[in-house]
C-alpha cells in the first residue's frame, strides 16, 4: 500500500492526476497547511472536496478543516465540526484530534474537557503525535482530569518522540524547570535542538540561553 505521507510533491501530483484518493487527500492537506509547499487554500479545498465526495474518509477531515478555519471557503465552524465527527466516527485519527479541539474550544459545541480528553485519547491510541501533546497539556492544567505533572511530562515525551516540535519544546521546558521530571540542562538542550531543527522559533532563544551559560 502506498505511503503518501512519504512522497514528495511531484510524485503526489502524478498520482493526483491518476485520481488516487490517498494522494488527493495528502496534497490537499499540505496545501491548506502550507506544509512543504506554498499554501493554496482554494486548490486544497477543491481537492479535499473531490476526495470527500468520493467517500474517502481522511479527505473529509481536511474538508472539515477548511470549513472550520475558513480555508478556501467561507468559514463555517458548524459544518467543519460535522465533517470532523463523520470522519472521526470513521476512525480517522486527525478527525478525532479535531473533535477534541472542538470540545476544548467550545465555539460550536459546548465546551467539555472530559469529552475532549476522550477524543484526544482515541487519536493518541492511533499514534497521532499532536494528541499526546494535548493529553499532556490537559494533565498539566487539570482539564477534565486530575492535575498530574509527571503524567504530563510523559505524555509530552510521547508526542516529542513522534516528532511534534511544540511538544519537543515544551518537554525541554519541563527539563529546564524540573517540571514533572528531574531537572536536566542536557535533556532540555537536546529537546530544544530537536524543536529548532524543525524551525520552531522559540527553541532558538532557549538554546542560546543554555549555551551561553
Amino acid at each position: 500500500m502506498a505511503n503518501y505521507k512519504l512522497m514528495n510533491n511531484r510524485e503526489l501530483e502524478k498520482r493526483v492526476d491518476r485520481e488516487e484518493l490517498g494522494a488527493i487527500h495528502e496534497l490537499a492537506r499540505r496545501l491548506v497547511q502550507g506544509e512543504g509547499i506554498a499554501e493554496d487554500d482554494k486548490r486544497g479545498f477543491a481537492l479535499a472536496k473531490q476526495g470527500a465526495d468520493a467517500g474517502y474518509v481522511p479527505a473529509k477531515t481536511v474538508l472539515g478543516y477548511c470549513y472550520f478555519y475558513g480555508k478556501g471557503v467561507t468559514q463555517d465552524e458548524k459544518k467543519g465540526v460535522d465533517l470532523f465527527l463523520e470522519a472521526a466516527e470513521g476512525g480517522h485519527d486527525a478527525a478525532q484530534y479535531n473533535m477534541g479541539i472542538a470540545y476544548e474550544r467550545g465555539s460550536v459545541l459546548v465546551r467539555n474537557y472530559q469529552t475532549a480528553w476522550i477524543w484526544y485519547q482515541k487519536a493518541a491510541a492511533q499514534g497521532f503525535a499532536k494528541a499526546f501533546y494535548k493529553l499532556g497539556f490537559f494533565a498539566e492544567m487539570g482539564f477534565g482530569i486530575e492535575k498530574d505533572l509527571v503524567q504530563a511530562a510523559k505524555l509530552y515525551e510521547e508526542s516529542a518522540k513522534r516528532g511534534y516540535r511544540k511538544a519537543q519544546y515544551i518537554l525541554g521546558i519541563c527539563y529546564l524547570e524540573g517540571r514533572g521530571v528531574l531537572e536536566s540542562r542536557e535533556q532540555a538542550l537536546y529537546w530544544f535542538e530537536r524543536a529548532h531543527e524543525q524551525g520552531y522559533a522559540p527553541a532558538f532563544s532557549k538554546i542560546r540561553e543554555l549555551t551561553k551559560k
